[in-house]
């Protein structure tokens, strides 16, 4: 996890048959059972959105050990508005004793929305035990057009990285972030948010393009 850039947001155009792809060759396939068959259906996606999403969860799952199945009610699992016009699903999992996963939370959540169109969000949060002070990771893909989306891609300081320098130099400078940030910023098509100071803010944009903002402390 230490791969991916933090507190990046970015808005991507691309062409429809485009895939982005995470998975390693080398990792087993992850046996479905309990919540994570119906989480990991995203039936409302398109194909790279739904393939980038089972490679990133089962990447997760394979390299930082096993969990427990999730043991949410099944009304929780998967759920719906009463005039269905609204999806979602929500995964739990713990880890297994010999995992350094403490859990991970994952949701996709359909949403048609009044003027046309249909909103999806899928997101993936990852938290690790007392075993390491390795930050929280956390993905989300936020898409309401075909031809764009947007990738938060996130890794929250479990320290006051202020009083803790050596854990921003570990878990920030030494694991060479920036070279990934800097990746995103050259492809075609990807157009990325940078944070004018140390506060950070949420984006969002209107029906008329123009865009939103709301501070918050920057995570960084």
């Amino acid at each position: 996890m230490a791969a991916i850039a933090s507190s990046l947001l970015y808005c991507s155009s691309y062409p429809p048959r485009a895939r982005i792809s995470c998975r390693s060759s080398s990792s087993p396939p992850v046996p479905q059972h309990g919540g994570r068959a119906v989480f990991m259906d995203f039936p409302h996606v398109s194909t790279s959105h739904k393939q980038l999403m089972i490679d990133l969860v089962s990447t997760v799952e394979c390299r930082l050990g096993f969990l427990n199945p999730c043991s949410l009610p099944l009304d929780v699992q998967s759920y719906q508005n009463e005039t269905g016009t609204a999806h979602a699903a929500l995964l739990l999992r713990s880890g297994v004793q010999s995992s350094m996963i403490d859990f991970i939370l994952g949701s996709w959540l359909h949403c048609q929305l009044p003027s046309g169109g249909a909103l999806n969000i899928t997101s993936m949060l990852a938290y690790l035990n007392s075993s390491t002070d390795a930050p929280i990771f956390v993905v989300e893909l936020i898409q309401n057009s075909p031809s764009s989306m947007v990738l938060l891609l996130d890794l929250p300081p479990r320290k006051d990285i202020t009083l803790n320098p050596d854990y921003l130099k570990t878990f920030y400078e030494d694991t060479q972030l920036d070279q990934h940030r800097q990746h995103f910023v050259k492809l075609s098509g990807v157009t990325p948010y940078v944070s004018p100071s140390l506060y950070d803010c949420d984006l969002g944009v209107h029906s008329n393009g123009t865009t939103r903002k709301n501070d918050r402390k920057s995570s960084v």
